[in-house]
């Protein structure tokens, strides 16, 4: 199909309105209409949107040199403009290689959902031209807005550039992906993914856009606690930095598999204009479609400080759960007290206030939570004196902490005093290990776990959890819910925490009776019990700070 001249201008007024975002539903089924009969509207229309792409990514190129802030303004405005209709752009782009290269037969149907009929002789043709190789490139680096590389990837491929599988990071901008078995994915940063095989990528970070063709039915997006399968489809993810996720469905169907924090399996088919919410647990929820392509920064900004609030609510829960547990000995929150108080409240309220913990010398400052309290040790004598006068034969240690450094003497957690039997002492050593020493007669037992504090993670929150177990002769470490190590005890029997400190040495052998630790202590517990690493995992979850990320130096 030929067009006249009338039809021609007719198109180009069609094409500028869609770039001023000023089409019509029924001049988008014109353009639509046109674009599917018509050879010459399709040449026009891909050499339009080249222009545009171009002119985007000339101001992508001119964003790279140092320019006068007034120059920068109007370029930042003008990707700002263009950014948004880009998503689209890929999509008609790739709707018009289809209509030019492939048979329109190949995509009869009336099936609404875009599933193709698995038994069509025409798959199997597009399935084996399209065959997998592992030695091959997975996809092509097509388009790029605005394209900043994360200071941590080595990968930082130009545009047309061949994909191997592999990490592919970017800190700002947005970055169009052609996958060798046909799906189109448009990512935006900050975005921490990883390309697995021509059909298939992982996102850890950030967003993704995908126009799946009926070809490249399959392709899959693998998010913290799951997998989404396209069946056909044109949907988008989110995935923030704390492991949530959102999936937006806009045509067709996806599936998503998973499993929560329990290991239960979680299963949702999603088709066109339905959504859902991902928490961290693996737990899914309905969600609202936006308006947009993704989620605005206000609706981001909403929705973070909505799940912060949801996460201390479960957390303030699950608190008041562990202070009416008649296995717990001790717990302190830090939370609610005010700037000046010199006490530490003991949530169990036992003995009228006999657990209560007396601070020397440290300040009140902020925990692991806009709001909420937490303790800094600073000073030599900075400690908070307990006092546990019981014997333990099993018992659990946990506590959030923050260490600003290690000296050469380590840091240190709680310390009774030596000279008891059952004496103990919990502490970091020089090394960055978790350290549990127990008195036995005139000797002193060591338990020490592998390094537990590398370099990148002081100045950090970390869980640290300890189990004590004289029946069956274990002690345990757990690092953010994890076990770290577990070590056979000798001849211990008991521990006992009477006339302790928190933060702060005693005259353990080799150690500085007058050093503190350096940082911050946010919650501290004391069990009388052991714990399973379920069980601590599940407090970690609930307690775990906003925008914590997973760190990959655990075993």
């Amino acid at each position: 199909m030929s067009l006249n001249d009338l039809e021609i201008i007719e198109l180009y007024e069609l094409l500028d309105r869609l770039v001023e975002r000023n089409l019509s539903h029924e001049q988008k089924r014109r353009l639509e209409d046109w674009l599917s009969k018509s050879a010459e509207a399709r040449r026009i229309y891909v050499s339009f949107v080249d222009m545009s792409v171009s002119l985007s990514s000339y101001a992508d190129e001119s964003l790279s040199v140092k320019e006068e802030p007034e120059n920068r303004s109007q370029i930042v405005k003008f990707i700002n403009f263009i950014q948004p209709w880009l998503p689209m752009a890929a999509v008609l782009v790739v709707g018009v290689y289809l209509y030019s290269n492939l048979s329109l037969s190949s995509f009869s149907g009336n099936d609404p959902s875009g599933v193709v009929d698995q038994k069509s002789s025409s798959v199997p043709e597009y399935q084996n031209f399209y065959r997998p190789d592992r030695a091959s490139p997975v996809a092509v680096l097509t388009k790029s807005v605005g394209l900043q590389w994360s200071s941590n990837t080595n990968n930082r491929p130009e545009l047309g550039s061949a994909l191997e599988p592999g990490v592919f990071e970017i800190e700002r901008g947005m970055a169009q992906l052609e996958f060798m078995q046909g799906a189109t994915a448009i990512l935006e940063g900050p975005a921490d993914a990883e390309l697995i095989n021509d059909n298939a990528v992982s996102i850890k970070l950030g967003k993704l856009r995908a126009h799946v063709p009926k070809v490249a039915i399959g392709f899959s997006v693998d998010l913290p606690m799951g997998r989404v399968v396209d069946l056909g489809t044109d949907f988008g993810v989110a995935v923030h930095p704390e492991g949530s996720a959102e999936v937006f469905v806009y045509r067709g169907k996806v599936q998503y598999k998973g499993v929560d924090f329990e290991g239960n399996e979680v299963f949702n088919e999603l088709s066109a204009g339905e959504a859902i919410y991902l928490d961290s647990f693996g737990i899914s929820t309905p969600l609202d479609m936006p308006s947009g392509n993704f989620l605005g920064t206000a609706d981001l900004a909403f929705r973070s400080l909505e799940n912060a609030h949801r996460r201390r609510s479960a957390w303030m829960k699950k608190s008041k759960e562990l202070a009416a547990d008649p296995n717990t000995l001790l717990y302190y929150g830090f939370d609610g007290h005010d700037s000046w108080s010199r006490v530490v409240r003991d949530e169990t309220n036992r003995a009228n206030g006999a657990g209560d913990g007396a601070v020397i010398g440290c300040n009140w400052t902020e925990g692991r939570w806009p709001g909420k309290g937490a303790l800094e040790f600073a000073q030599d004598n900075d400690r908070v004196c307990l006092n546990l006068n019981k014997s333990l034969r099993q018992a659990t240690l946990v506590a959030w902490v923050r260490l600003n450094g290690l000296g050469a003497d380590g840091a240190p957690l709680v310390f009774s005093k030596p000279h008891l039997d059952g004496a103990v002492g919990w502490s970091v050593n020089s090394s960055g290990k978790l350290v549990l020493e127990v008195k036995t007669s005139n000797l002193i037992e060591t338990y020490e776990s592998a390094v537990a504090f590398p370099p990148d993670r002081l100045g950090k929150w970390v869980h640290l959890a300890t189990s004590f177990d004289a029946e069956k002769k274990w002690v345990n470490h757990f690092i953010n819910g994890r076990s770290f190590s577990r070590e056979k005890i000798n001849q211990a029997n008991s521990i006992s925490l009477k006339k302790g400190l928190l933060g702060h040495f005693q005259a353990f052998p080799d150690r500085n009776p007058k050093l503190s630790l350096r940082g911050s202590i946010d919650e501290f517990a004391i069990f009388a019990s052991v714990w399973d690493e379920g069980t601590i995992r599940e407090l970690f979850e609930v307690g775990r700070p906003q925008g914590f990320k997973p760190e990959h130096h655990l075993p």
